[in-house]
């Protein structure tokens, strides 16, 4: 099969957004994704898992497309994050490691792939020709009918290439200028006190809470059913951002991330290319891993995550220290591309309760209230 079989198959199920790390066993596939799809390219697997699950949980039908090394970096997203909240995943994948692979590399993780797999109970198809793209839909369907992430494995034998491809664009010359000058002053806020300040200017934003205590400090401060409550997935705050701003261009989203997180992980760049007017990132910076106890975090007195955010390409950035600041911050929500606060705040857990509420529960209610 080549690639238009495969798109037609994907868009057959009514797949309407897929992101995708590329491989060059099926390069006429990845050119053609991004004018088939609304389409984000990524820099590192697992963010496709939070797109795709922020997406899914605001109305699109999400696919990831990759090649069958990145699963690897996707195993603890799929299971904390897809299998937790019960949110249908196709993944496909062209399957490196099979007989006749030349790079060693390419061959512990991936010929054993669907027994890896099988043992994390994921999900897995492997093609079983090249007559065979129907298996591509069938799987599709499964995924989203029993609320699963599923791995569509495609042999090298099953995919012809086209020809297929397009010329390297020729990089724009736009003119960048930075002046910047760093004000960092004493925190005087907890993450409890800028939680509650985001949470105190919210109407009908949708908001989106990093995980272990942030998400603790925002359902006590103020629950409502537009928030959105990680349970797990470490670096994925964003990303679920990015797939809800990018599936509900009409609705204002916030996320409630961490310096850990976001230093973590590959979502910058991928959310200024993708360019969302309406989400703006508000990054909760103590300096400590938080939740774990409280211990520094590399880089707590020399990591400048403003600067990281304007290298990535963020063109609205703020750093603030006092809730005012935040407040007004948060509420300069129009102009070009996303936002980035940066909020440097004390360490400090507040004393609250765990959340009363099952995954299912919150996957339910936050789906609720963005079909009103």
């Amino acid at each position: 099969m080549d690639e238009d079989q495969i798109i037609l198959e994907l868009k057959k199920q009514g797949i309407d957004l897929v992101s995708s790390v590329p491989c060059d066993r099926a390069k006429g596939l990845f050119f053609k994704l991004p004018s088939e799809f609304r389409h984000i390219g990524l820099t590192r697997e697992e963010d496709g898992v939070g797109i795709s699950a922020g997406a899914y949980l605001a109305g699109a039908r999400p696919a990831i497309a990759l090649q069958s090394s990145g699963l690897g970096n996707m195993l603890n997203a799929i299971l904390s994050l897809s299998m937790t909240f019960g949110l249908p995943l196709p993944i496909l994948a062209s399957w490196r490691g099979c007989e006749g692979e030349k790079i060693p590399a390419q061959i512990p993780f991936n010929r054993p792939l669907p027994g890896i797999l099988s043992a994390a109970g994921i999900a897995c198809t492997e093609i079983s020709g090249p007559d065979a793209p129907h298996e591509i839909g069938d799987a599709v369907a499964a995924a989203y009918q029993k609320r699963i992430p599923h791995v569509i494995l495609i042999r090298p034998e099953c995919l012809f290439e086209t020809g297929c491809s397009a010329p390297s664009p020729e990089p724009a010359m736009c003119p960048f200028s930075v002046c910047y000058e760093r004000n960092w002053r004493t925190p005087v806020m907890t993450r409890y006190d800028a939680i509650r300040a985001i949470a105190g200017g919210v109407r009908d934003e949708v908001l989106v809470a990093n995980i272990g205590v942030p998400s603790k400090e925002l359902y006590a401060a103020c629950d409502r059913p537009e928030n959105f409550y990680m349970l797990g997935s470490y670096t994925q705050a964003s990303a679920i951002g990015l797939g809800i701003a990018t599936a509900r261009p009409d609705k204002q989203v916030i996320v409630i991330d961490g310096d850990g997180s976001l230093l973590g992980s590959a979502i910058l760049p991928v959310i200024a290319a993708a360019g969302p007017k309406n989400l703006s990132i508000a990054c909760l910076d103590n300096g400590v891993f938080g939740s774990t106890g409280n211990q520094p975090r590399p880089g707590q007195d020399t990591a400048d995550l403003v600067l990281m955010a304007l290298g990535a390409g963020f063109a609205r950035t703020w750093t603030v220290h006092e809730p005012w600041e935040l407040e007004v911050a948060l509420a300069a929500k129009t102009g070009d591309g996303p936002s980035f606060v940066h909020v440097r705040i004390r360490p400090g857990n507040s004393d609250v309760p765990n959340i009363p509420l099952s995954p299912a529960q919150i996957r339910d209610r936050f789906m609720a209230s963005l079909r009103k």
